[in-house]
């Protein structure tokens, strides 16, 4: 015990190291505009430059910084969730893996060095989703794995058409890229963020352990299609289709999100939906050009989500592994610091103000209403920013009553030593990070000239649906809601069901093709038949030497011999 606790402090000592690093350099970049580019070229090939590249911006070192944070704290946490795992070493080499694919992802500014880091992510999250081995977590990996192949397809078809530009970094790109890369771009992005119709792998990905979690799937890999939007902002930006395809989809997340955030029991995939709303908000601010905002929700969302799911995982390994929130009623009495975190951290979720969200969340959504998007459209953000505070509400309720709804497996324990120190950083990061962080951004987002209704109506809006939702807890909307309409928006809209036939259908096609194909026609006209006209010709000449070949040539010596006797 003592070993492996060894091992997981001295990795967390390293990157929280890591972190004050980034900070201290991000902050003397902000402040005096500095940043380093440090490149490797490898080989010129018609005229195009192959070389790997990191830049060392305020953007890259403080979300760096946020990163390193986050995973010296996860695995702190997991000297406690971890507790008598055997492969406790395993865990540790592949989630360092994981993040230092993330650090290769945020310092890389071209599309060669980043396909390194976007590739880790893609593995290494596989791993970490199917390290149980059970069932439920290899479907949950299957599902995961072949949802993110579609966005390194479109990495590598981006590189092929900025192959004829003669570089791969966004530094030295136009402004204006063309329509297609653009497109591959945003599909990239949304696959790893898991837009519409990516959705359904998220909320499966919550088979994976807490900690992972905590670090891959609040504030890691899901924000890092959001940051290569960010990042690559130039590509696309002009292209009106491509941010406007975004705009559709990134609200239709959101609003997909909140709705089946309300129907489901189960307190990881909440966060999760949770998760997802957040990043279609994100996606829709960058949709709308606003990707400072997007950044600023980006790093603020990060701290107080992971200490969210942190919260979630001790509630789930102190009540028995359950993860249904109808059996954790009476937390608020047996653990009320463990309480006090979940509520702390929902709180900056929905954007209560002074705390975190609420710096980048309210200023996000204001210079969105000034962006002027469809009246349609913004109906529908105001009513998935309600939507995030009905079931926030209600996950918050569910583990406040005194009295269970479901039988009760364990009983909470309140928090240990350990678990506060892992995680008192995210929890103040979540109640002032947003406030430090917005010295950063205010100035360059610019100045939001709303009417006294606009500015309200978002309070309005989170006061409508908290007590929407406190009505719905007490029983008061199972009888209005149909029995098909609960199923089917709690399961996502059927989406997980489709995304699994979709893939099948694709698993199958590669299969005929294989065999109509490469195990077909290709090996008769390939390998396999030439070997057969080889052979079939080597029979014909091995027979032609004893036959024909010996005629031709008594035939040949007697023709001479005539000639001979003809002429003399």
């Amino acid at each position: 015990m003592k070993l492996k606790s060894a091992c997981y402090d001295i990795f967390s000592l390293g990157l929280i190291s890591v972190c004050v690093f980034s900070v201290l350099l991000s902050g003397f970049s902000k402040v005096y505009s500095k940043s380093w580019i440090i490149e490797w070229e490898f080989f010129f090939l018609n005229s195009s430059f192959m070389e790997v590249s990191f830049i060392f911006d305020w953007v890259s070192l403080s979300f760096l910084s946020v990163v390193s944070l986050i995973s010296g704290c996860v695995m702190k946490y997991s000297i406690y969730y971890m507790e008598g795992e055997k492969n406790y070493l395993r865990f540790i080499f592949v989630v360092m893996l994981f993040v230092g694919s993330m650090w290769l992802l945020v310092l890389s500014p071209n599309l060669i060095s980043l396909l390194l880091g976007w590739d880790g992510l893609g593995l290494t999250s596989y791993i970490l989703v199917i390290f149980y081995q059970n069932e439920k977590c290899c479907n949950a990996g299957m599902l995961t794995i072949l949802s993110n192949r579609v966005g390194d397809v479109a990495i590598l078809m981006g590189i092929g058409m900025l192959f004829i530009k003669g570089s791969w970094s966004v530094s030295l790109q136009e402004v204006s890229g063309s329509m297609w890369l653009g497109a591959l771009i945003i599909l990239a992005g949304m696959t790893k963020s898991a837009q519409l119709p990516f959705s359904a792998w998220l909320p499966a990905a919550m088979a994976a352990p807490t900690p992972v979690s905590a670090l891959v799937h609040s504030s890691t890999l899901v924000t890092a299609g959001v940051y290569l939007l960010i990042r690559f902002f130039p590509m696309y930006s002009m292209n009106e289709v491509c941010m406007m395809g975004l705009l559709v989809i990134s609200i239709g997340t959101m609003f997909m999100a909140g709705v089946s955030g309300n129907f489901e029991m189960d307190l990881k995939k909440v966060v999760a939906l949770s998760t997802l709303s957040q990043l279609g908000l994100m996606m829709m601010s960058v949709s709308l050009g606003l990707r400072d905002l997007a950044y600023f929700h980006l790093v603020s969302h990060a701290m107080f989500k992971s200490a969210l799911f942190m919260s979630v995982g001790c509630m789930i390994h102190n009540f028995g592994s359950t993860q249904d929130g109808r059996v954790m009623s009476g937390t608020v009495l047996s653990a009320p610091l463990l309480m006090m975190s979940m509520s702390i951290t929902n709180l900056a979720l929905i954007g209560t103000p002074f705390l975190s969200g609420f710096y980048s969340k309210d200023l996000l959504l204001e210079g969105s209403f000034m962006s002027g998007p469809s009246l349609i459209m913004m109906g529908m953000v105001v009513l998935s920013v309600g939507l995030t505070v009905s079931y926030s509400m209600r996950m918050m309720y569910m583990c406040s009553l005194c009295s269970a709804s479901g039988p009760l497996i364990g009983v909470s324990s309140d928090f240990s030593k350990l678990l506060v120190r892992s995680m008192v950083v995210l929890l103040c990061g979540g109640v002032f990070g947003g406030f430090f962080f917005s010295w950063g951004f205010i100035y360059e987002s610019g100045y939001s000239m709303l009417g006294w209704l606009e500015k309200y109506y978002i309070l309005f809006i989170m006061l409508l649906f908290g007590s929407v939702s406190y009505n719905g807890m007490n029983g008061k909307s199972d009888k209005v809601v149909l029995k098909k309409i609960n199923i089917m928006i709690g399961t996502m809209w059927h989406l997980p069901s489709i995304s699994v036939k979709i893939n099948k259908d694709f698993l199958n096609l590669g299969q005929e093709l294989e065999g109509l194909y490469d195990k077909g026609w290709m090996e008769l006209y390939g390998g396999r038949g030439g070997q057969k006209v080889g052979v079939m010709w080597s029979s014909v000449l091995q027979k032609g030497q004893s036959t024909v070949v010996v005629s031709g040539y008594l035939a040949s010596y007697l023709m001479f011999v005539s000639c001979l006797f003809i002429f003399l």
